[in-house]
């Protein structure tokens, strides 16, 4: 005979078997709730086949990306305009179907459900994890190809030795920072629809929900989420992955257009080097390639700031792995974007000969400085914002007790509320 559980109020139910949630499951934070809702597919019916087929198509367009530079008899040979679009296509081929390999493994698969319940992540959060992994693992092949390039050609010239790889590079990469833009603006139209969505089902529970995720205690557990270590304001803005507030619109719709508007900083960034910092410099400028290779070794940094997006999002800022990539990523941030390009101009004073390093920079033509400020000032901002964000980790403010608060709040903003109400009295 099949055993019937009783409502928690203690009214039976009648005819039939009677859907109640049992203890552990209303425990369950409504973040993990949304997330597998969001993913929709339950454990029992994850195949994840689609997703090998996606790591197919991302492990071939790479190997036909290798194979077709392999026939080049000279490092020092350039990349024709034909085998460079090809590039660029099949970069686009990678990146694309490498995200949609890591979005199927989290939604589609066993092991990704479970990881997925585990840390209590929404359909943003997989796709910002997807965002960084990616990330980390373009700027893992751009150091490579530059520490190659640096040992090739810098022994040869300073200034004007070439090598086939960093033009090959560079039309392979153009295609990553321009999918990367539509990549970012997915998880933010994502992270709206996610706290649309939470603002809807914890509307009347109690519930505070902050940046996609429920806040608060639900049924004595508590269910608080972060995002990049930021908090919004009030409960109709989202944080952004750069830590900014934006304001979440009324229909819940954020255009694209919209979106590269609201966030110059990054579309600069990501537009300028896509087409000028890559192409640009390394085919149409030929030549020079040990400078440009200290470039492409600036993204040994990214990889930590990636994983430190990532442990934030799984909710792991407590933990020492946390800390200690934090720690990394501060120092290799600094040696590898900060000091790089000091230290490059010094190499280039001393190659030319130059009276000093002040006299080197006057020398160079107006664009090329241009194009320096533009490149070196973001990382002045980002590991500004960096330091601050540490400060935080390792400095936190003292918490003032409720009391102590609320005593405060009163005595600034004189009320005619009765004490004993203030109180919880009647």
């Amino acid at each position: 005979m099949q055993q019937r559980r009783q409502p928690a109020n203690g009214n039976g139910g009648g005819g039939g078997t009677t859907a109640v949630r049992t203890e552990e499951q209303q425990q369950q934070p409504l973040s993990q709730d949304a997330g597998a809702k969001e993913a929709g597919s339950m454990p029992g019916k994850a195949t994840g086949r689609g997703c090998y087929f996606s790591l197919a198509f991302s492990i071939g367009s790479m190997g036909l990306a290798c194979g077709s530079l392999w026939q080049i008899p000279n490092s020092s040979d350039r990349i024709s305009l034909q085998r460079g679009l090809v590039l660029t296509s099949l970069g686009f081929i990678y990146f694309v179907s490498l995200t949609d390999f890591c979005n199927k493994y989290l939604l589609e698969t066993t092991h990704g459900q479970r990881f997925r319940r585990k840390y209590r992540l929404m359909m943003s959060d997989v796709l910002e994890i997807t965002n960084k992994i990616v990330s980390a693992i373009q700027a893992l092949f751009s150091f490579l190809v530059g520490l190659i390039v640096c040992k090739s050609t810098c022994t040869k010239s300073f200034v004007y030795a070439s090598h086939f790889l960093m033009e090959a590079y560079g039309w392979f990469g153009t295609a990553y920072f321009m999918y990367d833009i539509w990549s970012m603006y997915k998880v933010h139209t994502q992270k709206i629809a996610d706290k649309l969505h939470l603002l809807r089902i914890t509307k009347g529970q109690g519930a505070v929900v902050s940046n996609g995720h429920a806040n608060g205690t639900i049924n004595g557990k508590s269910a608080s989420g972060n995002n990049n270590g930021s908090t919004p304001t009030n409960l109709h803005e989202i944080c952004d992955y750069d830590g900014a507030c934006v304001q979440i619109p009324k229909d819940g719709r954020w255009d694209f257009l919209k979106y590269v508007v609201t966030h110059p900083v990054m579309m600069i960034h990501h537009v300028f080097i896509g087409t000028f910092g890559l192409l640009v410099v390394t085919y149409i400028r030929g030549g020079g390639h040990c400078i440009y290779s200290y470039m492409f070794m600036m993204e040994f940094s990214t990889p930590f700031v990636s994983l430190r997006s990532i442990l934030s999002t799984m909710r792991l800022k407590d933990s020492r792995v946390y800390i200690a990539n934090g720690l990394l990523m501060l120092a290799t941030f600094f040696v590898c974007r900060v000091c790089m390009w000091p230290y490059v101009m010094w190499r280039y004073s001393l190659a030319i000969e130059a009276a000093s390093l002040w006299s080197a920079m006057c020398g160079l033509p107006r664009g090329c400085l241009i194009s320096i400020a533009i490149l070196f000032l973001p990382q002045l901002y980002w590991f500004y914002l960096m330091v601050l964000g540490a400060l935080k980790v390792f400095l936190p403010q003292k918490r003032r007790p409720p009391n102590a608060v609320l005593s405060a709040k009163s005595a600034a903003t004189p009320t005619t509320t009765p004490t004993a109400l203030v109180n919880g009295k009647n």
